[in-house]
């Protein structure tokens, strides 16, 4: 008869349940979560630092991310009014056109986080933006006012693209994109743990990445 096959235990390490008592208390102080999670990283990283044991694991997965993703990780830095008004949004698109107005001057009568910053928004990666303002975004040119657009939420925004700086591999978006895909791992991990309900003091097998 064939045998099931059987989880390489190489690419798992166990975990303790924690007991009745202490889940209680835990989810009493609403910590229960990042408990979990806590205790996972401490017990696939082993004795490396968590930091070490991330890069190890992950940083060929974010070379790949950050070859995917491309341009959506480039940096901008935005001039934004928004308004669920059209016809005032065209009043300030022509206002900025002529030179009447500045996007601080018009910025008290926005919407958005904008409105407390002059107008100004970034740097923010381009994938921040909803659709279809990346797409916006994406193809204007720095210095460019651009015609109202409207966007989901219903709103209509005016915009320039002040700056916008290329994504690189360099050490800071290494980490960053380290650090999204081991915290995607992580709550997927936490999810199945408990969908899974062990027992109280259960032994668990946690799937390395």
């Amino acid at each position: 008869m064939t045998q099931p096959p059987t989880e390489d235990p190489s690419q798992q390490c166990d975990l303790i349940w924690p007991s009745q008592e202490l889940r209680q208390a835990l989810e009493g102080v609403d910590l229960f979560t990042l408990w979990l999670g806590r205790s996972i990283e401490a017990a696939v990283r082993g004795d490396q630092s968590l930091e070490d044991w991330q890069a190890q694991t992950f940083e060929d997965a974010a070379r790949q991310r950050f070859l995917e993703l491309g341009s959506a990780l480039d940096r901008v830095c935005l001039s934004v009014l928004q308004s669920e008004d059209i016809h005032l949004a065209q009043e300030w698109y022509f206002k900025l056109q002529d030179g009447d107005a500045d996007f601080g001057q018009l910025a008290p009568q926005s919407l958005g986080r904008s409105r407390d910053s002059g107008g100004h928004l970034g740097p923010l990666r381009l994938e921040e933006l909803q659709t279809p303002l990346d797409r916006l975004v994406l193809r204007a040119q720095p210095g460019v006012i651009q015609p109202p657009l409207r966007i989901p939420n219903g709103r209509s925004i005016v915009l320039r693209l002040d700056s916008r700086l290329p994504a690189q591999w360099d050490d800071a978006t290494r980490r960053e994109l380290t650090l999204r895909l081991h915290r995607d791992w992580l709550a997927t991990t936490i999810d199945a743990l408990l969908a899974s309900d062990p027992a109280p003091e259960a032994v668990c097998a946690v799937h390395l990445p």
